[in-house]
Protein backbone atom coordinates (compact mmCIF):
# COMPACT_ATOMS: atom_id res chain seq x y z
CA UNK A 1 0.00 0.00 0.00
CA UNK A 2 1.53 3.03 -0.77
CA UNK A 3 2.32 5.64 1.56
CA UNK A 4 0.02 8.51 0.67
CA UNK A 5 -3.00 6.23 1.21
CA UNK A 6 -1.75 5.16 4.75
CA UNK A 7 -1.51 8.98 5.52
CA UNK A 8 -4.87 9.29 4.40
CA UNK A 9 -6.07 6.09 6.63
CA UNK A 10 -4.21 7.93 9.49
CA UNK A 11 -5.80 11.03 9.05
CA UNK A 12 -9.16 9.75 9.10
CA UNK A 13 -8.24 7.86 12.14
CA UNK A 14 -6.96 10.72 14.30
CA UNK A 15 -10.53 12.74 12.85
CA UNK A 16 -12.44 9.62 14.75
CA UNK A 17 -10.27 10.05 17.44
CA UNK A 18 -11.10 13.97 17.95
CA UNK A 19 -14.72 13.85 17.37
CA UNK A 20 -16.20 10.38 18.94
CA UNK A 21 -15.71 9.03 22.52
CA UNK A 22 -17.50 12.35 24.45
CA UNK A 23 -14.31 14.44 22.62
CA UNK A 24 -12.52 13.30 24.96
CA UNK A 25 -8.37 14.57 25.19
CA UNK A 26 -5.85 12.35 23.57
CA UNK A 27 -1.72 11.80 24.73
CA UNK A 28 0.40 11.56 21.98
CA UNK A 29 1.56 8.23 23.07
CA UNK A 30 -2.30 7.33 22.96
CA UNK A 31 -3.14 7.96 19.48
CA UNK A 32 -0.05 6.45 18.41
CA UNK A 33 -1.85 3.17 19.76
CA UNK A 34 -4.81 3.88 18.37
CA UNK A 35 -3.82 4.54 14.84
CA UNK A 36 -1.27 1.73 14.85
CA UNK A 37 -4.19 -0.81 15.97
CA UNK A 38 -6.59 0.77 13.35
CA UNK A 39 -3.60 0.18 10.68
CA UNK A 40 -2.80 -3.67 11.73
CA UNK A 41 -6.56 -4.20 11.27
CA UNK A 42 -7.11 -2.58 7.83
CA UNK A 43 -3.40 -3.19 6.34
CA UNK A 44 -2.04 -6.37 8.32
CA UNK A 45 0.28 -7.34 11.43
CA UNK A 46 3.86 -5.36 11.33
CA UNK A 47 2.66 -2.03 10.32
CA UNK A 48 3.46 0.58 13.29
CA UNK A 49 3.62 4.49 13.40
CA UNK A 50 6.10 6.86 15.50
CA UNK A 51 5.14 9.59 17.47
CA UNK A 52 7.13 11.63 15.12
CA UNK A 53 4.68 10.80 12.11
CA UNK A 54 1.70 11.41 13.91
CA UNK A 55 3.30 14.92 14.95
CA UNK A 56 3.34 15.38 11.31
CA UNK A 57 -0.05 14.21 10.14
CA UNK A 58 -1.62 16.27 12.72
CA UNK A 59 0.79 19.46 11.17
CA UNK A 60 -0.69 18.11 7.98
CA UNK A 61 -4.74 18.21 9.17
CA UNK A 62 -4.11 22.14 11.10
CA UNK A 63 -3.03 22.90 7.47
CA UNK A 64 -5.24 25.29 5.36
CA UNK A 65 -6.60 23.64 2.37
CA UNK A 66 -5.81 21.96 -0.18
CA UNK A 67 -2.80 20.31 1.26
CA UNK A 68 -4.74 20.12 4.85
CA UNK A 69 -8.05 20.42 6.24
CA UNK A 70 -7.78 23.65 8.75
CA UNK A 71 -8.42 21.06 11.51
CA UNK A 72 -8.49 22.87 15.23
CA UNK A 73 -6.43 20.89 16.54
CA UNK A 74 -4.40 21.99 20.44
CA UNK A 75 -2.76 21.25 22.59
CA UNK A 76 -2.94 21.45 26.26
CA UNK A 77 -0.72 20.12 28.53
CA UNK A 78 0.40 17.02 26.58
CA UNK A 79 -2.86 16.22 25.80
CA UNK A 80 -4.51 16.86 21.49
CA UNK A 81 -8.03 17.83 20.78
CA UNK A 82 -10.24 19.75 18.10
CA UNK A 83 -11.45 23.15 20.07
CA UNK A 84 -14.06 23.28 17.75
CA UNK A 85 -16.18 19.80 19.36
CA UNK A 86 -18.77 20.56 16.07
CA UNK A 87 -15.76 20.26 13.23
CA UNK A 88 -14.98 17.12 11.28
CA UNK A 89 -12.75 16.66 8.52
CA UNK A 90 -15.87 14.84 6.62
CA UNK A 91 -17.81 17.87 7.08
CA UNK A 92 -14.95 20.14 5.30
CA UNK A 93 -16.83 21.67 2.42
CA UNK A 94 -15.30 21.14 -1.14
CA UNK A 95 -13.42 24.33 -2.77
CA UNK A 96 -13.70 25.41 -6.32
CA UNK A 97 -10.15 23.56 -6.69
CA UNK A 98 -11.17 20.97 -5.63
CA UNK A 99 -14.07 20.38 -7.74
CA UNK A 100 -12.53 21.73 -10.82
CA UNK A 101 -9.74 18.43 -10.58
CA UNK A 102 -13.14 16.32 -9.51
CA UNK A 103 -14.78 17.56 -12.77
CA UNK A 104 -11.59 16.89 -14.75
CA UNK A 105 -11.22 13.45 -13.31
CA UNK A 106 -14.89 12.76 -14.27
CA UNK A 107 -13.97 13.94 -17.85
CA UNK A 108 -11.25 11.67 -17.75
CA UNK A 109 -13.18 8.45 -16.71
CA UNK A 110 -16.08 9.00 -19.10
CA UNK A 111 -13.63 8.00 -21.99
CA UNK A 112 -13.32 4.37 -20.16
CA UNK A 113 -16.33 2.79 -21.39
CA UNK A 114 -18.56 0.61 -19.18
CA UNK A 115 -17.43 1.90 -15.93
CA UNK A 116 -20.71 1.35 -13.20
CA UNK A 117 -19.62 4.81 -11.15
CA UNK A 118 -19.43 7.17 -13.54
CA UNK A 119 -23.32 7.80 -13.66
CA UNK A 120 -23.43 8.19 -9.94
CA UNK A 121 -19.91 9.83 -9.90
CA UNK A 122 -21.59 12.61 -12.00
CA UNK A 123 -24.81 12.49 -10.23
CA UNK A 124 -22.73 13.55 -7.31
CA UNK A 125 -20.53 16.01 -8.89
CA UNK A 126 -23.78 17.94 -10.35
CA UNK A 127 -25.06 17.97 -7.23
CA UNK A 128 -22.30 19.18 -5.21
CA UNK A 129 -21.57 21.67 -7.90
CA UNK A 130 -24.86 23.26 -7.87
CA UNK A 131 -24.76 24.06 -4.58
CA UNK A 132 -21.20 25.75 -4.87
CA UNK A 133 -22.50 27.12 -8.51
CA UNK A 134 -20.03 24.97 -10.44
CA UNK A 135 -23.27 22.99 -12.50
CA UNK A 136 -21.56 22.86 -15.99
CA UNK A 137 -18.57 19.36 -16.35
CA UNK A 138 -15.48 19.51 -17.66
CA UNK A 139 -15.06 18.83 -21.48
CA UNK A 140 -12.00 16.82 -22.11
CA UNK A 141 -8.88 18.70 -22.68
CA UNK A 142 -6.87 14.78 -22.81
CA UNK A 143 -8.04 12.05 -25.36
CA UNK A 144 -7.15 8.66 -24.99
CA UNK A 145 -6.93 6.11 -27.41
CA UNK A 146 -10.13 4.38 -27.76
CA UNK A 147 -11.73 2.24 -30.16
CA UNK A 148 -15.32 2.04 -29.55
CA UNK A 149 -15.75 -1.24 -31.76
CA UNK A 150 -13.84 -3.49 -29.93
CA UNK A 151 -15.79 -6.59 -28.61
CA UNK A 152 -15.65 -7.25 -24.91
CA UNK A 153 -16.09 -3.38 -23.80
CA UNK A 154 -19.12 -4.27 -22.25
CA UNK A 155 -17.67 -6.26 -19.86
CA UNK A 156 -15.70 -3.73 -17.83
CA UNK A 157 -18.88 -2.31 -15.68
CA UNK A 158 -19.29 -5.79 -14.53
CA UNK A 159 -15.76 -7.39 -14.05
CA UNK A 160 -14.78 -4.76 -11.98
CA UNK A 161 -17.86 -4.80 -10.08
CA UNK A 162 -17.16 -8.19 -9.29
CA UNK A 163 -13.29 -7.42 -8.47
CA UNK A 164 -14.71 -5.36 -6.17
CA UNK A 165 -16.90 -7.11 -4.28
CA UNK A 166 -14.83 -10.45 -4.46
CA UNK A 167 -17.50 -12.38 -6.84
CA UNK A 168 -16.52 -15.59 -7.88
CA UNK A 169 -17.32 -15.66 -11.69
CA UNK A 170 -18.29 -18.29 -14.35
CA UNK A 171 -17.10 -16.77 -17.64
CA UNK A 172 -18.16 -18.77 -20.66
CA UNK A 173 -15.00 -18.33 -23.04
CA UNK A 174 -14.96 -18.57 -26.45
CA UNK A 175 -10.62 -18.75 -27.29
CA UNK A 176 -9.62 -17.99 -30.88
CA UNK A 177 -8.84 -21.68 -32.22
CA UNK A 178 -10.18 -23.62 -29.23
CA UNK A 179 -14.38 -24.64 -28.68
CA UNK A 180 -15.71 -22.57 -25.87
CA UNK A 181 -15.52 -23.93 -22.95
CA UNK A 182 -16.46 -22.42 -18.82
CA UNK A 183 -14.13 -21.53 -16.55
CA UNK A 184 -14.63 -20.44 -12.76
CA UNK A 185 -12.50 -17.52 -12.17
CA UNK A 186 -11.70 -15.23 -8.90
CA UNK A 187 -11.01 -11.98 -10.78
CA UNK A 188 -8.15 -10.02 -9.38
CA UNK A 189 -7.67 -7.68 -12.15
CA UNK A 190 -8.32 -5.70 -15.29
CA UNK A 191 -5.36 -4.14 -18.40
CA UNK A 192 -5.44 -2.87 -21.14
CA UNK A 193 -3.12 -3.52 -23.64
CA UNK A 194 -3.08 -2.32 -27.21
CA UNK A 195 -6.79 -1.42 -27.16
CA UNK A 196 -7.78 -4.52 -25.74
CA UNK A 197 -8.88 -5.50 -22.37
CA UNK A 198 -7.86 -8.47 -20.46
CA UNK A 199 -9.18 -9.78 -17.08
CA UNK A 200 -6.13 -11.64 -14.88
CA UNK A 201 -7.89 -14.27 -12.00
CA UNK A 202 -7.71 -17.68 -10.69
CA UNK A 203 -8.74 -20.31 -11.72
CA UNK A 204 -10.32 -23.71 -9.68
CA UNK A 205 -6.56 -25.55 -10.30
CA UNK A 206 -5.45 -22.37 -8.77
CA UNK A 207 -3.55 -21.34 -11.66
CA UNK A 208 -3.32 -17.47 -12.48
CA UNK A 209 -4.91 -16.92 -16.24
CA UNK A 210 -5.96 -13.86 -18.03
CA UNK A 211 -9.17 -13.61 -20.62
CA UNK A 212 -9.22 -11.55 -23.20
CA UNK A 213 -12.64 -9.65 -23.27
CA UNK A 214 -13.47 -9.78 -26.34
CA UNK A 215 -13.78 -13.20 -26.41
CA UNK A 216 -15.84 -14.08 -23.45
CA UNK A 217 -19.33 -14.21 -24.45
CA UNK A 218 -21.08 -14.83 -20.86
CA UNK A 219 -20.55 -13.75 -17.73
CA UNK A 220 -22.54 -14.60 -13.99
CA UNK A 221 -22.28 -14.89 -10.43
CA UNK A 222 -21.07 -18.26 -9.01
CA UNK A 223 -22.63 -17.84 -5.57
CA UNK A 224 -21.74 -21.47 -4.32
CA UNK A 225 -17.96 -20.33 -4.19
CA UNK A 226 -16.10 -18.82 -1.29
CA UNK A 227 -13.70 -16.12 -2.91
CA UNK A 228 -9.93 -16.59 -2.64
CA UNK A 229 -7.95 -13.76 -1.88
CA UNK A 230 -4.90 -12.53 -4.49
CA UNK A 231 -1.83 -14.60 -3.34
CA UNK A 232 -0.47 -15.42 -7.13
CA UNK A 233 1.08 -12.29 -8.00
CA UNK A 234 1.83 -8.48 -7.57
CA UNK A 235 -0.25 -6.22 -9.77
CA UNK A 236 2.26 -3.89 -8.99
CA UNK A 237 5.78 -5.61 -10.27
CA UNK A 238 4.28 -9.06 -12.39
CA UNK A 239 4.45 -7.25 -15.60
CA UNK A 240 8.36 -5.47 -14.89
CA UNK A 241 9.66 -8.26 -17.04
CA UNK A 242 6.99 -8.33 -19.66
CA UNK A 243 6.38 -6.89 -23.08
CA UNK A 244 2.50 -7.29 -23.33
CA UNK A 245 0.43 -9.30 -20.88
CA UNK A 246 1.54 -12.70 -21.40
CA UNK A 247 4.23 -14.41 -18.87
CA UNK A 248 5.06 -17.85 -20.28
CA UNK A 249 4.93 -21.10 -17.70
CA UNK A 250 8.56 -21.90 -16.46
CA UNK A 251 10.25 -19.27 -18.34
CA UNK A 252 13.02 -17.13 -17.20
CA UNK A 253 13.74 -13.58 -18.45
CA UNK A 254 16.42 -13.59 -21.31
CA UNK A 255 18.51 -10.92 -22.90
CA UNK A 256 17.14 -9.39 -26.33
CA UNK A 257 18.86 -7.90 -29.31
CA UNK A 258 18.08 -6.72 -32.46
CA UNK A 259 18.97 -4.38 -34.50
CA UNK A 260 17.16 -1.55 -37.42
CA UNK A 261 17.67 1.54 -39.45
CA UNK A 262 17.71 4.98 -38.38
CA UNK A 263 14.51 5.59 -39.01
CA UNK A 264 12.73 2.97 -36.93
CA UNK A 265 15.65 3.98 -34.11
CA UNK A 266 14.04 7.25 -33.77
CA UNK A 267 10.95 5.81 -32.77
CA UNK A 268 12.79 3.30 -30.63
CA UNK A 269 13.86 6.04 -29.10
CA UNK A 270 10.99 8.29 -28.55
CA UNK A 271 8.68 5.51 -27.89
CA UNK A 272 10.85 2.01 -25.85
CA UNK A 273 9.29 -1.33 -26.28
CA UNK A 274 10.06 -1.80 -23.09
CA UNK A 275 11.62 0.06 -19.87
CA UNK A 276 15.19 -2.39 -19.98
CA UNK A 277 15.36 -1.11 -23.64
CA UNK A 278 18.80 -0.13 -24.33
CA UNK A 279 20.96 1.27 -27.32
CA UNK A 280 24.14 -0.93 -27.42
CA UNK A 281 26.11 0.24 -30.05
CA UNK A 282 25.88 1.83 -33.62
CA UNK A 283 27.31 0.01 -36.68
CA UNK A 284 27.47 2.70 -39.72
CA UNK A 285 23.48 3.35 -40.26
CA UNK A 286 22.11 0.12 -38.22
CA UNK A 287 21.24 0.44 -34.83
CA UNK A 288 21.59 -2.05 -31.86
CA UNK A 289 19.28 -2.67 -28.77
CA UNK A 290 19.10 -4.84 -25.91
CA UNK A 291 15.76 -6.10 -24.03
CA UNK A 292 15.42 -7.73 -20.53
CA UNK A 293 12.38 -9.65 -21.20
CA UNK A 294 10.20 -12.91 -21.27
CA UNK A 295 9.62 -14.28 -24.97
CA UNK A 296 5.59 -13.75 -25.91
CA UNK A 297 3.77 -13.18 -29.01
CA UNK A 298 3.44 -9.23 -27.94
CA UNK A 299 7.10 -9.07 -27.74
CA UNK A 300 7.16 -10.40 -31.29
CA UNK A 301 4.24 -8.02 -32.55
CA UNK A 302 6.21 -5.06 -30.94
CA UNK A 303 9.48 -6.17 -32.72
CA UNK A 304 7.49 -6.77 -36.17
CA UNK A 305 5.96 -3.14 -36.17
CA UNK A 306 9.76 -1.75 -36.96
CA UNK A 307 9.26 -3.00 -40.58
CA UNK A 308 11.64 -5.05 -42.65
CA UNK A 309 14.17 -3.49 -41.53
CA UNK A 310 14.22 -5.06 -38.60
CA UNK A 311 16.88 -7.81 -37.60
CA UNK A 312 16.76 -9.98 -34.57
CA UNK A 313 20.38 -11.18 -33.14
CA UNK A 314 19.16 -13.42 -30.48
CA UNK A 315 17.88 -15.48 -28.44
CA UNK A 316 18.16 -18.21 -31.05
CA UNK A 317 14.12 -19.02 -29.62
CA UNK A 318 13.11 -15.83 -30.64
CA UNK A 319 15.18 -16.04 -34.02
CA UNK A 320 12.56 -18.51 -34.66
CA UNK A 321 9.18 -17.03 -33.70
CA UNK A 322 9.89 -14.17 -35.27
CA UNK A 323 10.86 -16.47 -38.61
CA UNK A 324 7.68 -18.25 -38.09
CA UNK A 325 5.41 -15.07 -37.92
CA UNK A 326 7.06 -13.62 -41.13
CA UNK A 327 6.09 -17.35 -42.70
CA UNK A 328 9.95 -17.96 -43.46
Amino acid sequence: MPTNKHASFRYRVLNQCFTNRGHRRWSLEELVREVTQYLQVEFGAGLAVSQRTIQGDINVMRSARPRGFNAPIVCRQGLYFYSDPDFSTEKTPLGREELDLLREAVALLRQLPGMPQLPALEMLLQRIGSNGGLNSLSPAFIQFETNPAVKGLEWLGPLYKAIAEQQVLNVHYQPFTEEALDIILHPYLLKEWRNRWYIFGRTEQDRLWNLGLDRIRNVSIENGIVYKSNDLFDPETWFNDIVGVTKPDNAQVETVEFETSYLPSRYLETRPIHPSQRLLRQEHDRFIFSLRVFLNYELVNELLRLGSDLKVIGPPALVEMVKERRGY
